[in-house]
């Protein structure tokens, strides 16, 4: 009994691990739609994800570009999404820095809502 408790422990603890630092996810959904918009084009996290994408696989290469998954993609105040490329760390690299803050080299766009226009387009180094 003893060895099946351990053993489940173990199994949950890593699988919460494998998630935390081989996540393939393109971004973290946090099922944000935007509201009160009868015309808009971008209307949840996937379309604007799906354009930011096409843009920036052009711009900065498919590649690169995949190596900052998952991105963060926030809906602010309704009115643009603006999504963030993560820093691709090795794990060691991950646990140490865990909470601490990561700077550079990641890219930045903003999308209109309303029409899919991009209203800012940056990567750091």
């Amino acid at each position: 009994m003893k060895r099946a408790v351990i053993f489940l422990i173990l199994m949950v603890m890593g699988i919460a691990v494998y998630r935390a630092f081989f996540s393939t996810d393109r971004y973290t959904a946090l099922n944000q739609q935007v509201s009160n918009c009868d015309g808009c084009t971008v209307k949840n996290e996937e379309t604007a994800v799906d354009i930011a994408e096409e843009i920036l696989f052009k711009t900065y290469g498919k590649s690169h570009i995949k190596n900052q998954r998952p991105y963060e993609v926030r809906l602010l105040g309704n009115k643009v999404w603006s999504l963030k490329g993560t820093l691709n760390n090795s794990t060691l690299e991950k646990l140490v820095s865990r909470g601490m803050p990561e700077f550079g080299g990641t890219f930045e766009i903003d999308i209109d809502p309303r029409d899919g226009k991009i209203l800012k387009i940056i990567h750091y180094k």
